[in-house]
């Protein structure tokens, strides 16, 4: 056999080769279409076109389909990730960026919002919506016309507490101290009374991370052992109680996948974590769903948490939060005999019916009870955002009528 005919299969069968490793995720995606069912947030594949019309749309549709469907597309996702991380530490998302010493921030909440949203509405230079003191006096309005008196506790995020860690061009924007939060605490327009009901510790936590850990390196929530001093800081200002009156919880360490892991496939952040050893400290705990048999609402909030001390004080805790109460809430069971903790980023989802009986089970016992609002500095410049996550769950004065809850627009 000639070496002209030898060179010809040589490349016929390299040719059959590339075509063979491009058919098998092809084949892969056929059998996957037929044998497993449809991911929702992946594109389906159309129908057959009944028209010319139709015929017209559907290509790109197909591709759509094959785009979100080709063979060992997770694997290669996740490689791709994992590649662009491991080289560039850079991450497939606006949501997350790489700072400085070994920090990750979260940058955008959603995959839609503008570049460092997350970041920069927690900074110097922050303008709060206007609407923002008028809805806080009436939320407190509205709670001392019920006979109640809750405090409100704005927990500076990450970005402020941590601003050198940030990337060098957006430091400087966020290691002053005139951020939103503080704009809102200096306006005229704060009652006085409101004013007295509310702590935003952000000079005390830039002290106490020098010696305790407040956020992980690689998560956006807080937790660690600097939260006992927030914890601690925040019941001298609102409640001036002692403090020593029952032992310090045990705590433990372990290592923990970041909150913020599940944005992007293929790369898993760690960090260690500490926290309240609840068994150690003979405290009793529940966090999740089944925490309330006594109510519903505690199924559909399902970010609830409810702890028992019988060493503490004889009295109860009521926190009602955004995402950042789950992790300091064992903290306070030092200092009560009942916490209970119910975050209200779910509370769309509830009935009028269960947000009744929920007002009803959360603010008995109001002689025994202490009311925490607790909420991160990102939520607290935006009516929109604070409104909406506290508005259906502020009390009804006897005799007053039910309260008009609008919706976000």
């Amino acid at each position: 056999m000639s070496k002209t005919i030898l060179r010809a299969l040589g490349r016929r069968a390299m040719q059959l080769a590339v075509v063979a490793v491009l058919a098998v995720p092809g084949v892969v995606s056929v059998i996957d279409a037929r044998t497993k069912p449809n991911d929702p947030n992946l594109a389906q594949l159309p129908p057959r076109p009944a028209s010319l019309h139709a015929l017209g749309e559907a290509p790109p549709k197909v591709t759509a389909w094959i785009n979100d469907h080709f063979g060992y597309r997770s694997e290669l996702v996740k490689m791709n990730n994992r590649l662009r991380f491991k080289v560039f530490r850079e991450f497939p998302s606006v949501q997350v960026t790489s700072g400085r010493h070994g920090r990750y921030f979260l940058t955008a909440h959603s995959t839609t919002d503008r570049p460092f949203q997350a970041v920069l509405s927690t900074c110097s230079g922050v303008l709060p919506d206007p609407a923002i003191v008028p809805y806080i006096n009436r939320m407190f309005d509205t709670y001392r016309a019920a006979g109640l008196a809750p405090r409100l506790l704005l927990v500076p995020s990450a970005p402020v507490v941590h601003p050198e860690d940030l990337p060098r061009w957006l430091a400087p924007r966020c290691m002053g101290t005139d951020t939103g939060v503080a704009a809102m605490l200096a306006s005229r327009a704060l009652a006085p009374a409101s004013s007295a009901a509310m702590l935003y510790p952000l000079a005390q936590m830039r002290e106490i991370k020098q010696g305790a850990t407040l956020f992980p390196k690689t998560w956006f929530h807080w937790t660690g052992e600097g939260l006992d001093q927030v914890v601690r800081l925040s019941l001298a200002t609102f409640w001036h109680r002692p403090l020593d009156q029952a032992p310090p919880l045990q705590t433990k360490k372990y290592m923990h996948h970041s909150d913020v892991s599940h944005l992007f496939d293929g790369v898993s952040l760690e960090s260690e974590i500490v926290e309240p050893d609840l068994a150690a400290s003979q405290v009793t705990g529940c966090f999740g769903e089944t925490c309330f048999p006594e109510v519903e609402a505690g199924k559909v909030l399902r970010d609830v948490s409810r702890f028992g001390n019988p060493k503490a004080q004889a009295r109860r805790l009521l926190i009602i939060s955004d995402s950042f109460g789950s992790k300091v809430s064992p903290w306070y069971a030092r200092y009560y005999r009942e916490v209970e903790h119910f975050a209200t980023n779910n509370i769309d989802l509830l009935s009028p019916a269960q947000l009744t009986a929920l007002r009803t089970y959360m603010y008995r016992n109001p002689d025994q009870t202490d009311i925490l609002l607790l909420y991160h500095d990102g939520n607290a410049v935006y009516t929109d955002m604070l409104r909406y996550v506290t508005e259906r769950m502020l009390p009804v004065a006897p005799g007053a009528p039910p309260l008009a809850v609008k919706a976000l627009p």
